[in-house]
Order: C-alpha cells, then sequence, then structure tokens
C-alpha cells in the first residue's frame, strides 16, 4: 500500500534570523521549522538531512538550503534515528517501522503494530528511541514493548524475533559485529546476541541495586571499539565491557554524582562520553580507562560528540526544564581534542538533545525549540570567540537558604570576574515572576534574597520556582521551593 507524502516545491527560502538575533550571535546560514521538539539524531546523505520531530512527521530537508523536499506524517512522535540502506531510509515511529525513498519519501513498507506497550515516552527524561543495525538481508529494531525484531529490508516482513526472558524496553542503540548484536534494556541489562546461532552470547546486569527510579537504564548507542563494548546510561558508573565475554574491562564512577548519559565516541584509542549533572565531557583512554581530561559546561548532555579535524564539538540542553513549557537553551561547545581547552561556545535555540553532524564545513544541530539549524562551522571556530563578552564561567550559585522557604530566601553566588549580571525569579515555563536586579558586580561573593512576590508585589501562590543568573549567554538556575507562611 502506498500512502501520499507531502512534498514541497518551492522557489524562495525564507530564513528568518531575525527572530533569533537576541539569541544568537554565531554564523547561522539557514533555520527549518518543524511543529515540536526535535529530539531524534539527524543523519545526512548526499544533500538531504533526514530526521524525525516530536510531531510525528519524518523530514527531508536540502542541506546547502534549508527547503524541505518531503515529510512523511506518522501517528506517533519520531525519536529514533534513521538508518538509510541503498536509496531506502529507515525509522522507527513508536512501536512501528517505516521504509520510504530517500529521494522522493514515497513508502516502500511499513510495519504497524497493534501493540501499543510502551509507544510514547516512558518517563520525562526520555528523549530517544535507539537507531537500528542491518545484518545480512534483515534491519533490526528494538522497541518499547521489549521486543527486538529482524525486518525484511526489502519486504519489511519480520524474519527474526529475538525470544527474552524480559520484556523491558529497549531504548538502547543497537550494534551488530560478527554477527552479534549488542543492545541495552531498561532495567540496565547489557546483552549480546548470536543471530547466526539464535542464542545468547552473555548477558551483563550493570547494577546491584537500583537506587531510584530513574536509575540504570541503558539508553545509549552502544559502541564497539577493538574487543571492547562502550555505552553510557542513567548510571555514575560507566563500564566498559569486553564484547566477547561481557566481562567489565574497566570502568569510572562519577563521585559526585549524576549519569554519565552521553553516547561514546571512540577514536584513535580515545573515549570521548559526555555526563548530565555532572555537567562534564570526558576524554579517557578508551583501552586502560586512563582519564585524559575533563571539561565543565552548562547544563547536561545526552548525544554523541563529533570529531571535527582537531576539534570535538557537543550539544546540551536543561533536563531540568521538563517540568515547564520552555524549550530551554541550547549550548554548543567547540573544545580542543588534545587537552580538552574551550574554542568557543555558543548558545542556539532551545535545549540541543540530538548529535551534531557536520557536511563541508557547516554544523547542524537540531533543538527542542522545534527547528533545525545550519551554522558555519569555520567561522565558529576561527572567530574571536569573545568569551568575557558572553559571561563565559562568569557565574556560579553556590547556596539557596532556606529551601523551602516561606517569607523570604537567601541566593548565594560567586561572580567569578567583573561582570554584568541579571537575576531573576522565574517560574517552571521560564517566565519570568520578578527581576532581583541587573547591573554590574565586582568578582567575588554576592547575596541576594527573595521575598516570595512577583513584579508587582503579590505573593506568590506555593511551589517551585528558578533562580536564574546570567551574563551575556550564559545562563545558571537553581531551584526553589516557597510554602506559605502557616504551613
Amino acid at each position: 500500500m502506498i500512502k501520499k507524502v507531502n512534498i514541497i516545491f518551492t522557489l524562495v527560502l525564507i530564513i528568518n534570523i531575525s527572530l533569533f538575533s537576541s539569541e544568537i550571535d554565531e554564523p547561522i546560514i539557514w533555520t527549518f521549522k518543524t511543529n515540536a521538539k526535535i529530539m531524534s539524531h539527524p543523519i545526512i546523505e548526499g544533500n538531504i538531512i533526514y530526521f524525525g520531530s516530536m510531531d510525528s512527521v519524518f523530514y527531508a530537508v536540502d542541506n546547502k538550503t534549508g527547503i524541505q523536499l518531503w515529510n512523511y506524517k506518522t501517528s506517533s512522535p519520531v525519536q529514533s534515528k534513521a538508518l538509510i540502506n541503498n536509496d531506502i531510509v529507515y525509522f522507527k515511529s513508536g512501536n512501528n517501522v517505516f521504509a520510504l525513498n530517500k529521494n522522493s519519501g514515497q513508502e516502500i513498507w511499513r510495519s504497524i503494530s497493534e501493540d501499543k506497550e510502551g509507544v510514547g515516552k516512558i518517563d520525562l527524561w526520555d528523549y530517544h528511541s535507539g537507531s537500528a543495525a542491518i545484518y545480512k538481508s534483515n534491519i533490526y529494531f528494538g522497541f518499547g514493548n521489549g521486543k527486538l525484531l529482524g525486518f525484511d529490508l526489502q519486504s519489511g516482513e519480520i524474519k527474526h524475533e529475538i525470544k527474552r526472558e524480559s520484556d523491558s524496553p529497549i531504548k538502547s542503540g543497537l550494534v551488530i559485529e560478527d554477527s552479534v548484536i549488542y543492545f541495552g534494556d531498561w532495567d540496565g541489562w547489557v546483552n549480546a546476541f548470536n543471530i547466526e546461532t539464535n542464542k545468547f552470547v552473555w548477558k551483563h546486569k550493570t547494577y546491584k541495586k537500583q537506587l531510584y527510579s530513574t536509575f540504570g537504564q541503558i539508553n545509549t548507542q552502544l559502541s564497539i571499539y577493538n574487543d571492547l563494548l562502550f555505552f553510557g546510561g542513567r548510571n555514575p558508573e560507566m563500564q566498559v565491557l569486553n564484547k566477547k565475554t561481557g566481562e567489565v574491562q574497566w570502568t569510572y564512577i562519577e563521585k559526585e554524582g549524576g549519569w554519565i548519559s552521553g553516547d561514546p565516541l571512540v577514536m584513535s584509542d580515545t573515549l570521548y562520553i559526555g555526563g548530565s549533572d555532572n555537567h562534564e565531557m570526558f576524554a579517557f583512554n578508551a583501552n586502560t580507562g586512563e582519564k585524559y581530561w575533563t571539561y565543565e559546561f552548562l547544563n547536561n548532555n545526552f548525544s554523541q560528540a563529533l570529531a571535527y579535524n582537531n576539534y570535538l564539538l557537543f550539544a546540551t540542553g536543561d533536563a531540568y526544564n521538563v517540568y515547564g513549557k520552555s524549550p530551554g537553551k541550547g549550548y554548543v561547545y567547540a573544545l580542543n581534542r588534545g587537552d580538552g581547552s574551550i574554542v568557543n561556545f555558543t548558545k542556539v535555540g532551545g535545549n540541543i538533545y540530538s548529535t551534531l553532524i557536520e557536511k563541508n564545513g557547516v554544523l547542524y544541530l537540531a533543538g527542542a525549540d522545534g527547528y533545525l539549524y545550519a551554522l558555519d562551522l569555520n567561522e565558529f571556530l576561527n572567530e574571536e570567540p569573545k568569551l568575557k563578552t558572553k559571561g563565559y564561567n562568569s557565574i556560579d550559585i553556590t547556596g539557596i537558604s532556606p529551601s523551602p522557604f516561606k517569607s523570604s530566601t537567601k541566593i548565594t553566588y560567586n561572580v567569578n570576574y567583573n561582570a554584568k549580571v541579571n537575576i531573576r525569579i522565574i517560574d517552571l515555563n521560564e517566565e519570568e515572576i520578578v527581576s532581583l536586579g541587573f547591573g554590574n558586580k565586582a568578582k567575588g561573593e554576592h547575596i541576594t534574597s527573595w521575598d516570595g512576590k512577583d513584579n508587582k508585589g503579590n505573593i506568590v501562590p506555593d511551589g517551585y520556582y528558578f533562580a536564574e543568573l546570567s551574563s551575556g549567554i550564559y545562563f545558571k538556575k537553581v531551584i526553589i521551593q516557597k510554602q506559605r507562611a502557616d504551613r
């Protein structure tokens, strides 16, 4: 059955950069808008960028102009990374799989599941739905209902179902090597299954005790380098396994806590991987676990770093704006790969939870504001970074006391060099409740207070708010709980 595809023929590209002029000071080439947050990792083949959006649409966009070439409407949000084989692009939407002609968007086949278990996001931080992998004539997908299925590349017929004892959702990206498919699941298991023998080679549990409900899930891309298997997850302990035995070869534990939540990138014997609440990008010796360097960034990383020449680029988003409607603030960082020193950074659109891609010196990134951006990468790397003008590393919030509070709370913060600082209380949608001041601040410790009132002098309702401090494009915030005085 052929489904009609919406194909857009347009001669005029409208680039609405003025909309972002107050937010972006980098060389944006074009933008493309969808109707919802973009969580899937874009891919590029030829001159076309392919990606899905939470508006349940899969898009094909010309990488040079930002013009939409075609789109395909599905019934569920598209959180998965697409995969291209020959002239067909494959992707997953909920528990359904689609195969389209990569040039025209014409449907080749689709496999629709009646099972609605695990179709949507499992929790607020379930940003991605794992990528597929190809073995011989089949393409394999893991699903939120716990199934792992192999589909015929040409017909979409289900040729193989990997039987599991558990129905734990499979949100990790799959990887296949030497007829063995590797995957992680929502219960913290990493598995190796031989497709030819139809038997599990090994299974490895990544933790002994689940410390809280969002702990331990394996929801990142798995990656193989030499005989080692790399992955991130919702765990401050990162484990590197022997791909043949499942035995732990080395580990790294983030003592301050925080998931090591990024997708691993391994090249030239070096592992690059980012974290969440530890706010760090790491570089390790991939074989031994020796830590080469770390770099502290704003917000949280849930994607893979990008190696470009001698640089390492990555994106971040705010994991704590999920309670409201704001798209958040996305940052792009460029580091020197050798030592992790900063080259440049910028704020672009909303939270960026997807992996950056590059072609011919253009950087493409997708945000929670629903936009796909094309940025002149070489200009970004070679310009004067003006870090102090941007407020880079200018402020740190060191304390909120008390919280919860009834009548007043103090906000303590450090200014790391003389800078203009803006202090606000905002709600969970990041709308301003009250301004607590804007102006030049000298280097050193500062204290301000909030009396629980808004800009009009009204006492705000009980609930959660953020204290937000900013300088230039550098934003930091911390949560505050307000309670009535009689409680």
